[in-house]
Order: structure tokens, then C-alpha cells, then sequence
């Protein structure tokens, strides 16, 4: 029998209610304080560490028989995303880490007593060998983990300093403009996904916008970045010791899981793909409710500075070396916690993984005091996908009627509004992360469409209709049953858009027609191997009528089915 936990199953918290309150600490001396919370959170971080590991345990089974495709998904992006609520890149890390200390039991029986953290886990298992891991592991109680990091980007031929995309320097972009500027580049954003076939990101429709306007103004642009001399990045220094970190208790932290989470990765060779993914929910679940303890805490020390009280200069330090979390994860569950605080609907859902990390974090731009049990509601009820589209539909309403209280209905078919361009009130940004001459291209093209003593805005505008107007008459394929399904595949949690076929509902050997309403698209696996090899059935009238099971097989109830992208009544949602 599979030994799991209920997926209702609630464990205490480690930290007590009174601290986890917005005023803990009030009454004690800053330095007191300090020295509470720092304690509370080492525990967390331990339980989520080793939680990790058993998520980790049971991934490398999960990857390594691909068994996202049993359970009906093309991509492991969209099997995580949709079902996990974290990125395809964050699992198999885990189990890259699992499996170097299967390979390295030094390493691991070092994790298992608490001696090391999952960041300088992580790190030894890219560095050391059999031979030469207990040497290492000494090395990495006097050494940093910014100096494991650099030795391991290093080794592997990476840049060690500064943040990069593409190889290039990562600057924010930010674009001041009215609302329904904004509102035409959501248009124009979405119009460049369905040319590219891909969900690509804002920084590379920016690109391709950019290119368009050059071309059309009859510019050759030079390099923008040529004649700039090199930066020259701050390098993260390899043998950087421990020494200046401050006096603090570095003992081992030993913090016990719940009996049942320990349980999830016993058996985890024998496991096939749909017990491998209610355990994975499981142990998921366990760390959501440590991650919101952290996230509160967090954003106590963050907010009245006692990580300096502790010694360490800055709040990433502390987070990177004190506890071993990346300062990336610990500014996003600050920011969730933060922003989520006067959405109590939305933090309580969050906090007993009713939604997961993933939606939660979607749903902050649209959710207010008087929605968010509505968007909460709806989070529940439909695909990542489908939410990610309500939410994106919702803010470009916002951005040209003005108003938006709630989810829309569910099963409305999501149609931008028309612009209203009565208001220049310069009111909302646009605002992404881009390579440094990704950003220099696209200003450049703005100022070509810009006149004289005219706000920047009104060129982003003419940039963007004229974008809109060239890519929106490109010859398309003739089928419009592609132009009706949005250029992208049906079938719920896929972010395919291309390779695309034809599929009929009932098939033609079975005597379906060639009307519209039999007809769907779907990516070419999911139409060869899911459909056609039964991991996937569909019936019903197209295009919003479609009933839809994932992850079928004999005898036994699929893992998914949904209605459209909504979830049928007796699903298992996603948490």
C-alpha cells in the first residue's frame, strides 16, 4: 500500500502564532529580536531543505521515464507549471542535487546531519568526486557560498559576476505611458507569440518590435553597444572565507519532517507516473506552509533591518549564507507576503496550499479586498493557462474601459476590448527585464517614430499600431480553425503554437465531419501520441464545449478532466 498523506493533511507550524503576527518582537530589544527570528528561520529553512530532498527523490524517477508524457502532458514545462507550480528548470535541479548525493554519500550524510545547507549541497555536488568530497566539504565550512558559487561557474566555463541575459548585462526597462499604450502592447505582445510559435518573453517581442520599426523607417542600425567599453564586473571572489560573517551559533540544525512527508520518498524506484505526482503534490504541499512561516519572517528582518544586527551588510548576504536560500526566493516570498497582506483570502488559500506559488503570484496584480476570494475561487476552477489569460484579459480591460471588479465569467471567450484613446493621462508603465542592447534597440526605435517636442509615449504608440498593422496582415494558414483556437494547441495547460494539426473530435473512420464544430487544434504530439496513443481523449463541440481527460489508462479514472480549460467537478486540482 502507498504510503501518502492525505491531501488535506495539515501539520503544525514551527513558529508559533504570536510570532508570525505583523507586530512580533514588539517589546524586545531589536538585537533579542533579531536572534528570535533568525532561530525560527534556520528551522524552516532546515524542514524545507529536507523536503527538498524528498521532492528531489522523487524526481529523478519522474524524469528519468519522462513520465510527464504518461500523464498526458507534451512538455515538462507545462506538467510543472500546471501541476506542481514551479518551473521544469527548479525540478530537475532537484533531483540533479538528490542524485549527486546518492553518488556522493559524504555529501549527503553531511546534508542529513544538518552540517551543510542546500545551497552549498548543490554547489559541492558540481565540484567534488568520491575521492576528494570530504576535503571539499571542509573547505566549505570556512568558504562562502558566493565563493562554491564562483568555483562552480568557473568549472563550468560561466561568467561569475553579474546578472546576464543572453550573455548580456540584465537592465530593467520602463516605459511611462497612458493605459491604452499599454493596452496596445498586451495586443501587440500576444501577436508576437502567435508569429514566433512560441511563449516567448516580453524582452523578445521587444526585440522583434524593435527590428520591425527600424525596418520600416528604412534604418540600418548600427551595434549598440559598439564603441562602449567592456563592462567590467565585480568578480565574485572565489576563496572569499568566512571570516567576516559575525559570531554567530553555526551548529547544525537539526529539524525533524512530519512523519508523513518523510514517508513520501520511500519506494520512490517502484512508483509510476500518478503516484510519483501525488506524492510530488504532497511533499509540495509541506513546503508551501514552511514557505509562508518564511515569507512572514522574512519580511520582519527585512522590514526593521536586523540582519545587520546579526552582523551581515546586506539582506541578500544573510539570506545566502546565514540560511542557504537564494536571494532571488527570499525577495519573491517577501514580496508575496508583503503584497498579499491585505488580501487575507488569498493568504489563507496560500498559506493551507490550497493555490499554489505559482498562482498565488498571478493573481497580485488583479486582486483586490473586494475580489480576491473571487480570483481565489477561480484560481481553483480552471488551468494556469486559462488563469494567466483571465488575468492578462482583466488588466487590459482595466487599462481601456476602466473597470474590471471580478474574474470574468467562466467560459467567456476572453476579447480584448476596443482601445479608448481619449485619455494621455501618462498613467501606467511597461516594464521588463532585457540584455542591455535589447533595451538601446528599442528606445532607439521609439525616438524614429517620435516627433519633435512630442512625449516619448506617443512614438512607443505609433511603433507599436504600426507593428500591430504589418504583423496582423501577414498571410496566415488558410485552416481557420488555427485563427479561431488563438494559433495555439487546446488541449488544457499546453503552451504549444506550433507544429499544429488539425484534429476531428469524432474521427473520420468513426464518421465525423469536416464541420468546424468537430474540428480542434492540437500540437502534433499531443494529436500523434497523446490523442492517438490514448493518453489524451477529447469529445465534445468545439471550439468551447470540448470535454478533455489527461492521462488515461485502463481501468482506472484519468488524471485530469476538464471542460475547456475548466476543471470537471471531482478533479484533483492543482495546489
Amino acid at each position: 500500500m502507498e504510503a501518502c498523506p492525505a491531501p488535506g493533511a495539515v501539520h503544525p507550524d514551527i513558529v508559533p502564532t504570536d510570532v508570525l503576527a505583523a507586530d512580533a518582537g514588539r517589546g524586545l530589544r531589536a538585537a533579542d529580536c533579531a536572534l528570535m527570528l533568525d532561530g525560527y528561520l534556520r528551522r524552516l529553512v532546515r524542514q524545507e531543505a529536507r523536503a527538498r530532498r524528498v521532492l528531489g527523490t522523487l524526481a529523478r524517477g519522474f524524469l528519468r521515464r519522462h513520465h510527464h508524457h504518461d500523464l498526458g502532458f507534451a512538455r515538462l514545462r507545462d506538467y510543472t507549471r500546471e501541476r506542481l507550480g514551479l518551473s521544469a528548470r527548479e525540478l530537475q535541479t532537484l533531483a540533479h542535487v538528490v542524485e549527486g548525493m546518492a553518488r556522493l554519500p559524504a555529501i549527503g550524510d553531511a546534508f542529513d546531519r544538518g552540517e551543510i545547507t542546500w545551497s552549498q549541497a548543490r554547489c559541492l555536488v558540481a565540484l567534488a568526486t568520491p575521492e576528494d568530497a570530504p576535503l571539499w566539504l571542509l573547505i566549505a565550512r570556512f568558504r562562502t557560498v558566493r565563493a562554491l558559487e564562483a568555483t562552480v561557474a568557473r568549472r563550468a566555463g560561466r561568467r561569475v559576476a553579474g546578472d546576464t541575459i543572453d550573455g548580456e548585462e540584465r537592465v530593467r526597462v520602463r516605459l511611462r505611458c497612458p493605459r491604452h499604450v499599454r493596452a496596445r502592447w498586451g495586443e501587440v505582445l500576444e501577436l508576437a507569440r502567435c508569429m514566433c510559435g512560441s511563449e516567448v518573453a516580453p524582452w523578445h517581442a521587444a526585440e522583434a518590435i524593435a527590428a520591425e520599426g527600424h525596418s520600416a523607417r528604412g534604418v540600418e542600425p548600427d551595434d549598440p553597444l559598439a564603441g562602449l567599453p567592456d563592462p567590467v564586473p565585480t568578480p565574485l571572489p572565489e576563496y572569499e572565507a568566512r571570516d567576516p560573517l559575525p559570531a554567530l551559533d553555526w551548529s547544525a540544525v537539526q529539524e525533524a519532517l512530519p512523519e508523513d512527508v518523510e514517508a513520501l520518498a520511500r519506494g520512490a524506484e517502484d512508483l509510476n507516473a500518478f503516484a510519483l505526482d501525488r506524492r510530488m503534490r504532497a511533499a509540495l504541499r509541506a513546503m508551501q506552509r514552511v514557505d509562508f512561516q518564511m515569507g512572514r519572517l522574512l519580511h520582519l528582518v527585512f522590514a526593521r533591518r536586523l540582519h545587520r544586527l546579526l552582523g551581515f551588510p546586506t539582506a541578500a548576504r544573510y539570506v545566502q549564507e546565514r540560511l542557504g536560500l537564494s536571494a532571488r526566493k527570499a525577495r519573491a516570498l517577501v514580496s508575496l507576503e508583503r503584497r498579499s497582506a491585505a488580501l487575507p483570502a488569498l493568504a489563507a488559500a496560500y498559506r493551507q496550499g490550497e493555490v499554489s506559488w505559482l498562482r498565488a503570484l498571478s493573481l497580485l496584480p488583479v486582486a483586490d479586498e473586494g475580489s480576491a476570494a473571487a480570483w481565489v475561487a477561480r484560481a481553483q476552477a480552471v488551468t494556469v493557462r486559462r488563469l494567466v489569460d483571465e488575468v492578462e484579459w482583466t488588466l487590459a480591460v482595466r487599462d481601456t474601459c476602466g473597470e474590471a471588479p471580478g474574474p470574468p465569467p467562466l467560459g467567456t471567450r476572453l476579447v480584448r476590448p476596443q482601445r479608448q484613446v481619449c485619455a494621455h493621462a501618462v498613467d501606467a508603465d511597461i516594464t521588463f527585464f532585457a540584455p542591455a542592447s535589447v533595451a538601446i534597440l528599442l528606445r532607439s526605435a521609439i525616438t524614429s517614430f517620435t516627433r519633435l517636442t512630442e512625449p516619448s509615449w506617443r512614438g512607443l504608440e505609433r511603433l507599436l499600431d504600426h507593428v500591430h498593422q504589418e504583423w496582423s496582415t501577414q498571410p496566415r494558414h488558410r485552416d481557420p480553425i488555427f485563427a479561431r483556437d488563438g494559433w495555439r494547441c487546446a488541449v488544457p495547460a499546453c503552451t504549444s503554437r506550433r507544429n499544429l494539426h488539425d484534429h476531428h473530435l469524432l474521427f473520420r473512420s468513426r464518421g465525423g465531419g469536416h464541420a468546424r464544430d468537430n474540428r480542434i487544434t492540437v500540437c502534433a504530439w499531443h494529436h500523434l501520441r497523446g490523442i492517438h496513443q490514448g493518453r489524451v481523449r477529447a469529445w465534445g463541440t468545439a471550439p468551447d464545449a470540448v470535454t478533455w481527460e489527461l492521462g488515461t489508462r485502463p481501468g482506472q479514472p484519468p488524471l485530469l478532466t476538464l471542460r475547456g480549460d475548466r476543471y470537471m467537478e471531482g478533479s484533483e486540482l492543482v495546489t
